[in-house]
């Protein structure tokens, strides 16, 4: 009977459904600063108004020329009012939020896919580029929950074939597949253990999920783990770029130089099509 009430997906339309998902899950402190600037804003204005009303329209026993003072208990009003716009419009987003992860995380239940454990049955949801761009996280952290959590979510390890500075893997390569292979048999390997949630509020600080694969966002990620090479290979072989020559080992120099022009590339390319954002890291 649950057979039949499943519904199988293909792979556009579980992006899609992970897209929604990921969509809802905007970093809530992030969100919270942007509504108080948002209510102080709004506080502005409306001081603002009731200052100058009371200069136009100052009560008739007041003597011209006088600056008209705005009473206490209005300037408080004006004050409560920009508090309740910034914590009114927070509190729609959210409510808003959550109905929407809940939606979104029902159409991937039915479709027989865990909401929160994307990787369980494999990283197809995953594209080339986002998969290289959470590794290139990986190689940068410290030992630490997150790293943990990266390690145990994609089955990424410090003995598998990627590596920066320069990059030894490029997305849709051979040796791209290799890695995806590699990693999805750490995950099959570790199944015994538990796997960390990506809960709502973990969505919105560590942005984990899948996304769609559009060619902005490719961009994007491409920017991340190149430019994460770069700044590898200029801590190990230097800054002035231009002496690489002398100072990259010879079997890495074309791939360092791949890396740096390819930074260059992408870099012209998203400023060109005005697509400034990059998901937070």
């Amino acid at each position: 009977m649950e057979k039949l009430e499943t519904a199988s997906f293909e792979i556009e339309e579980e992006r899609v459904a992970w897209e929604g998902l990921a969509s809802s899950c905007t970093a809530p402190i992030r969100k919270f600063a942007a509504f108080t600037l948002v209510g102080f804003t709004s506080f502005i204005v409306m001081a603002t108004f009731v200052i100058v009303f009371y200069q136009l329209f100052p009560s008739r026993n007041m003597p011209d020329g006088i600056v008209v003072p705005v009473p206490r208990a209005v300037f408080d009003v004006t004050m409560l009012l920009g508090v309740a716009v910034a914590i009114g419009g927070y509190l729609i987003w959210l409510i808003r939020s959550l109905r929407s992860y809940a939606a979104f995380s029902a159409v991937l239940s039915r479709g027989g896919l865990d909401p929160h454990r994307p990787t369980a049955g494999g990283l197809r949801a995953y594209s080339d580029e986002q998969l290289l761009a959470l590794r290139s996280r990986y190689e940068r952290l410290h030992e630490g929950k997150l790293r943990e959590r990266l390690g145990r979510t994609f089955g990424f390890h410090g003995n598998d074939e990627f590596t920066l500075g320069p990059l030894s893997v490029l997305p849709g390569t051979f040796e791209m597949g290799a890695l995806r292979v590699e990693w999805e048999t750490q995950l099959i390997l570790r199944s015994g253990e538990p796997m960390p949630e990506i809960s709502w509020w973990s969505e919105g600080r560590h942005n984990l999920l899948p996304r769609r694969p559009d060619e902005a966002r490719k961009l994007v990620y491409a920017l991340r783990y190149t430019g994460d090479s770069v700044r590898e290979l200029k801590r190990r072989y230097g800054y002035r770029t231009e002496r690489w020559h002398a100072t990259v080992p010879e079997g890495k120099l074309f791939d360092a130089v791949r890396d740096l022009e390819s930074s260059h590339r992408i870099q012209l390319a998203l400023s060109r099509s005005g697509f400034r954002k990059a998901p937070p890291s």
